[in-house]
């Protein structure tokens, strides 16, 4: 039972050490490591305006950041791995989870949604994906799975719901929750991403939940005006940065692996022309 998830598959041809850290840190808030970096708007409004002019559609910093996100999983298949008692498994599937608010008010009511991708997808696809799951659970009056899983746990009484959250996560961790619940809650993820430059603040490192799968929790603050340094010809100017922090579950892959990946999302994003093609070949994981 412990070696079969849903979803995903163990992987049996990790190092000892890699799988040695599993156990020296059984929880990912053991295993957090944290990330920050500020990316040039420049090419990424340069992207958006082109798209537009094209297709007439209009893409947001969170399309085109997720759309990074993507890609970057599709290329670095060992981000979306998971620990899961003592054992490293991968997805079969990128999901990325978001909370929205269905009002911006402070009584507006928020909910979760999830949406899973092949790796292929250009950043118009997930852009399509995103906007078909956020609008249908935009109306206030709407509940979608995730929803009405809270509002049926919420009407127990607050001891037994101790008890059958409690039981929730051991199911969870001898990998017998079922697939029902495994779509509906939104822990159950690649990533869980946050768009705080939606509300005009900067960005803050939020923690892994202990429970469901997320090896990764991306924030995208407000952008700011920052002296940064020409490549090109050494001057210092001024230029729009977007900013953007990461919180990690080191386990799951060494600290190359990690910084490679981080130089290949930078990548992506001073490039976002490629995101306007399909990705060809999704890398899969090692066995």
């Amino acid at each position: 039972m412990f070696r079969k998830r849903k979803g995903a598959r163990l992987l049996t041809t990790l190092s000892p050490y890699d799988s040695l850290l599993c156990h020296v840190m059984t929880r990912r808030s053991d295993a957090q490591v944290y990330f920050t970096d500020y990316v040039e708007c420049a090419p990424i409004d340069a992207y958006i305006k082109k798209i537009e002019e094209e297709t007439g559609v209009k893409l947001s910093y969170l399309d085109v950041v997720n759309a990074a996100l993507v890609r970057l999983y599709a290329k670095m298949p060992a981000l979306n791995r998971f620990v899961m008692k003592g054992r490293i498994f991968a997805n079969n599937d990128i999901k990325i989870a978001m909370a929205i608010k269905k009002a911006m008010r402070d009584d507006g009511g928020s909910t979760a949604v999830k949406v899973a991708f092949t790796g292929h997808e250009t950043a118009l696809e997930v852009q399509e994906k995103f906007q078909k799951e956020i609008w249908k659970n935009k109306e206030a009056d709407s509940s979608n799975s995730t929803d009405k899983l809270m509002e049926t746990l919420m009407r127990l009484p607050v001891g037994v719901l101790r008890v059958v959250v409690g039981i929730l996560k051991w199911l969870d961790t001898i990998s017998a929750l079922p697939q029902s619940l495994l779509d509906s809650l939104p822990f159950h993820s690649s990533i869980f991403v946050t768009y705080l430059k939606s509300i005009g603040i900067r960005g803050i490192y939020h923690h892994i939940y202990d429970f469901g799968t997320i090896g990764m929790f991306v924030c995208i603050g407000k952008e700011q005006y920052m002296p940064i340094v020409d490549k090109k010809t050494l001057e210092v100017k001024g230029a729009k940065m977007l900013e953007l922090k990461a919180v990690c579950d080191e386990r799951i892959c060494d600290g190359l692996y990690h910084a490679r990946a981080m130089r290949l999302f930078r990548k992506i994003l001073e490039n976002p022309e490629q995101l306007s093609e399909r990705l060809e070949v999704v890398e899969r994981d090692v066995d």
